[in-house]
């Protein structure tokens, strides 16, 4: 378990390093999701306690850089070490078969080959490498940014690691040039995330900068002055153990009086107690640089806008770096033992040029942005110039024959550092181009192309690759074809990048396609809303793209017009378009593939021209009867007031059980058999027939394998899924167990997505219950199992009943709420009556309009019903009449449509209704439309029953009462029963 973490942690952290290096926009969006207000470049300094300090992710993260990345890049140095030692080896044993010797010979009596990287030398690199990542990330993540310390950390720990493994000592010159790089690398990136653009003047910029190198020679100027001071007393007295224990238990003693804290008086006081000890025998140089740590750790406070803080933080630098100077003068510089030498060097000198080359960063760095006087940049260049400036000043001081060499090539490292935007992707684009045909390799053998496959490739995490990535748009093609949606979200993310090219190139192949597929003229009127390219593409191929979107609108516009002359005059100026693009150079292979494409659509609005030349039927779009499919009937209302109560109830985390209530033929069935392409995609739909071999099952064994033959046949409406499969033999054994052990595959198998199980007709499963073929305490405790331990399980119910009206329901789902479907809204309605399908060419007047909302009472079945018997009744017109419904034609439909609908009719009357219900009707029918018949009335002829007869056809909303009156809900139920 331990290893896996470990593991997992490293995987992590390699993962950020690509991040900030190829894939900065990931590194924000990963700051966003942990706490919205940091900004990428954020400094540990920057969180409070209240926030972010706290969170899980940057608990994880601080963990990642303090402990994981040093571990992995001393072992990574060791390993290199170990390789390179390894190649000097066999470079060695080849010169000697070069030379003359036999291959033979030398594999029998090989020679004795020099360790080239002796274990000492391994040590000294580990040991700088893993201290320098550790000490340099923590300090920089802490002051300058916390990106900014996991690439120094990282690049500077691996590189100087090698360098000193290699070259046995911690004082080559190299090692400054590598550090001179590493913070100019990570400046750049760090600078590279900061998006929000400041304007501030060159001058004042350049003026920030010198300012902040200033107030760095000022502080440690001031810390060496402060050192010389504090030597002082102990050029002129001796200090004894008893005199230094009086002293630090007076600084304790002031100081816990000072914070008004006597636990952190003492430790500051037994800090300034070992320090003293440490004093007692240094010189007056190193008393100088002790005094600057000092002085480091002051400012560091100010930083944190914290005195408390900076003065604990002199105490523990100038502790630490006495502690190491006590190390290297009495232990690395004493006859020791060579590789606790070396690693003894390694420890030391890591912490020492990391403390100081990130202090002399962060000094000017924190100075230039806490001033709001310049952008990152600037602090960047500040801070590059007061670290790598006070070194290579050292470096010139004590070889001044050679200022010219250092100062060339320190600028050289420091014009690598910035520039890796512009290098860094010639590198890389070899090994990315061939990781990207092996992707492309792959996706070919896939049965069909992946979306993960596409995600994969460099485009999409190397953000700063200028050179083309040829081979990109194709994959992008190809995928579109499968995956259109998702492969639109990913062109998105391209086209803002370098590799927008590709995008646009892929959307001009995919509109080509999207155009050369129109096969009807309404396909040419629609396609201008599905092209994927700009219409200020630029170019001969823009410019057809632009002509196509535009006589797809002009088309479109002509199918509305009223009449067929406007519609014709319209289409042949969109034909004289058509011939104007045909007149000029068609030679390259686009121009041709668009001359072609334009001919094809010339013929399609020709045809439709003859066509209405010689109108004949209009196509009726309405049908009455069986549930409706949108996948495959055209006229289809989608009641965003009832699926929007649905989806927000299933929306919450503990969602009861939902009734889907309403009358026969209001659309329930229709509703729940398109709710899968009505919902979000977070949610995947079961739709499950209850009139189906679910109620036909036998016993609970059939019932639950034909439930879950319901639930696996939605799969094909989720293809990136896959559904466990439930075999119906291993159901005999223990139906019950099984079954809930299947559904446990099942969520594994759907990720993190919300089940929705609706079961439509519910009420046929009472037949199974009265026949004793299911029990009924099985099944439906079943149910309120799933709904009170699966939480990512919805259940939807549809019928005509409510649960109270049933015996076995009512005591097993509780908390039910009641979703009530009936009529449709006026706009519904209305969009149903007029406007069924896009440019449907029958026109209504706006009295033909209001008779058919009035005599359906807008229900949902009654005027497919009314709709479609009036299209068969007007192509039956002369064509100069057929265009237009008036209203006394919708009188003369109703007759038919009684007829086509008399099984509707005859099921209220023959099922919903009893005999003295069928009495009440026809009398009440009898009286005309609209005429409301009072209660007096009703009771003079009827004396047995009426109360309950009333509530029942009121609650089968045949009729309603009004102002102490009754009265039929629907003009065309009236009449059946008259």
């Amino acid at each position: 378990m331990f290893i896996s973490t470990y593991l997992n942690l490293i995987q992590a952290n390699f993962k950020i390093l690509v991040w900030l290096v190829l894939h900065p926009s990931a590194w924000r969006n990963h700051v966003s999701h942990i706490e919205p207000t940091l900004a990428p470049d954020f400094a540990l300094a920057d969180l409070t306690e209240t926030d972010s300090w706290h969170h899980v992710e940057l608990r994880r993260l601080r963990r990642i850089i303090f402990i994981v990345q040093p571990l992995w890049v001393g072992g990574l140095i060791g390993l290199l070490l170990l390789l390179i030692s390894l190649m000097f080896g066999l470079v060695e044993f080849l010169s000697l078969v070069q030379s003359g010797a036999h291959f033979i010979e030398l594999l029998q009596n090989p020679p004795e080959l020099p360790n080239k990287i002796p274990i000492e030398n391994l040590l000294l690199g580990v040991s700088y490498g893993m201290v320098l990542c550790l000490v340099g990330s923590i300090i920089t993540s802490f002051t300058v940014s916390i990106a900014f310390g996991i690439v120094a950390g990282a690049l500077g720990g691996l590189l100087t690691g090698i360098l000193f493994g290699i070259a046995g000592t911690t004082s080559h010159i190299v090692g400054i040039w590598l550090g001179i790089f590493v913070i100019s690398f990570a400046g750049s990136i760090t600078a590279s995330l900061h998006q929000t653009k400041e304007k501030r003047t060159l001058g004042r910029q350049i003026g920030s900068v010198f300012a902040g190198l200033i107030i760095t020679a000022i502080v440690l100027f001031a810390g060496i002055i402060l050192g010389t001071v504090f030597k002082l007393p102990f050029l002129v007295i001796t200090v004894s153990s008893i005199s230094v224990l009086v002293m630090a238990t007076t600084v304790g003693l002031i100081l816990s009086w000072r914070f008004k804290n006597w636990r952190l008086g003492l430790e500051l006081g037994f800090l300034f107690g070992i320090m003293m000890a440490l004093l007692m025998n240094i010189t007056v140089p190193h008393a100088q640089v002790l005094g600057m740590a000092a002085t480091v750790g002051l400012i560091l406070g100010w930083r944190f806008k914290d005195s408390r803080f900076g003065l604990v933080l002199s105490l523990c630098f100038v502790s630490l770096m006495a502690l190491l100077m006590s190390i290297i003068f009495h232990l690395v510089i004493g006859e020791q033992t060579i590789w606790l030498k070396r690693l003894l060097s390694g420890l030391t000198g890591g912490t020492v040029n990391a403390i100081l080359f990130t202090v002399l960063f962060t000094l000017p760095y924190v100075y230039v942005l806490t001033k709001d006087a310049a952008n990152v940049w600037a602090g960047v260049v500040a801070g590059i110039l007061g670290s790598g400036g006070a070194y290579i000043g050292l470096a010139i001081l004590i070889n001044p024959n050679y200022s010219i060499l250092l100062l060339v090539l320190s600028w050289v490292c420091v014009g690598l550092g910035l520039s890796y935007k512009l290098w860094l992707p010639l590198i890389s684009y070899l090994p990315t181009t061939i990781w990207n045909l092996l992707l492309d390799l792959r996706q070919r053998r896939q049965p069909e192309p992946s979306i993960e496959l596409l995600r994969r490739h460099s485009a999409f995490w190397d953000e700063h690759q200028w050179l083309p990535l040829w081979g990109l748009e194709q994959q992008l093609v190809t995928v579109h074809e499968y995956y259109p949606n998702a492969t639109e979200t990913a062109m998105t993310q391209l086209s803002v990048g370098r590799q927008s090219w590709a995008v646009q190139a892929a959307k001009i192949e995919l509109d080509l396609d999207i155009l050369g597929k129109c096969e009807t003229i309404y396909d040419i009127a629609e396609v201008h809303t599905t092209l994927l390219s700009s219409d200020k593409l630029l170019g001969s191929v823009g410019e057809w793209l632009r002509s196509f979107r535009q006589m797809g609108q002009d088309i479109e516009t002509a199918l509305s017009q009223r009449d067929s002359a406007s519609q014709q005059v319209m289409l042949k100026a969109v034909i004289n378009h058509i011939k104007g693009l045909l007149v000029g150079d068609g030679k390259s292979n686009d121009m041709r593939r668009f001359r072609e494409i334009a001919l094809k659509w010339q013929n399609i609005v020709e045809q439709f021209i003859n066509e209405l030349l010689n109108t004949q039927d209009i196509r009726n779009p309405y049908t009455f009867g069986p549930p409706l499919n949108k996948k495959v009937h055209n006229v289809f209302a989608q009641r965003p007031d009832v699926t929007t109560g649905i989806e927000q109830l299933l929306q919450t985390s503990h969602c009861p059980p939902l009734l889907l209530y309403g009358q026969r033929r209001t659309g329930k069935t229709t509703l729940l058999m398109n709710m899968d392409t009505l919902l979000p995609s977070t949610f995947i739909m079961f739709f499950v027939d209850c009139q189906g071999p679910v109620a036909w099952a036998r016993d609970h064994a059939s019932f639950f394998y034909n439930l879950g033959r319901a639930i696996v046949g939605a799969e094909k409406n989720y293809p990136d899924l896959t559904f466990p499969p439930l075999d119906e033999d291993t159901l005999r054994d223990d139906p019950f167990t099984y079954f809930d052990k299947w559904l446990d595959k099942l969520e594994q198998a759907t990720g993190d997505k919300i089940l929705l199980l609706a079961l439509d007709e519910f009420v046929v499963l009472d037949e199974a219950f009265n026949d004793k073929r299911l029990q009924p305490q099985a099944i439906l405790g079943m149910f309120r199992h799933i709904i009170q331990f699966r939480p990512r399980f919805r259940l939807l119910f549809a019928g005509t009943h409510t649960f109270a009206d049933l015996q076995h329901w009512a005591g097993y789902l509780i908390n039910v709420k009641t979703v009530h479907i009936s009529y449709l809204s006026e706009n519904e309605a209305r969009q149903l009556i007029e406007q069924p399908v896009k440019f449907f060419p029958l026109r209504y007047t706006p009295e033909a309009s209001q008779r058919v909302l009035t005599v359906t009472h807008a229900h949902p079945a009654l005027v497919q019903l009314l709709c479609g018997e009036l299209v068969l009744l007007k192509n039956t017109q002369p064509i100069n009449q057929r265009l237009q419904v008036e209203v006394d034609e919708v009188e003369a439909a109703i007759p038919d449509a009684l007829k086509s609908g008399a099984f509707f009719f005859a099921d209220i009357k023959q099922n919903q209704v009893d005999e003295t219900g069928r009495a009440v009707l026809h009398f009440i029918a009898s009286k005309g439309e609209g005429t409301l018949v009072s209660q007096a009335d009703l009771q003079t002829q009827f004396t047995t029953d009426l109360e309950e007869t009333l509530a029942l056809l009121q609650q089968r909303e045949i009729i309603e009462a009004v102002e102490g009156g009754y009265r039929f809900q629907i003009e065309l139920v009236r009449r059946w029963f008259v």
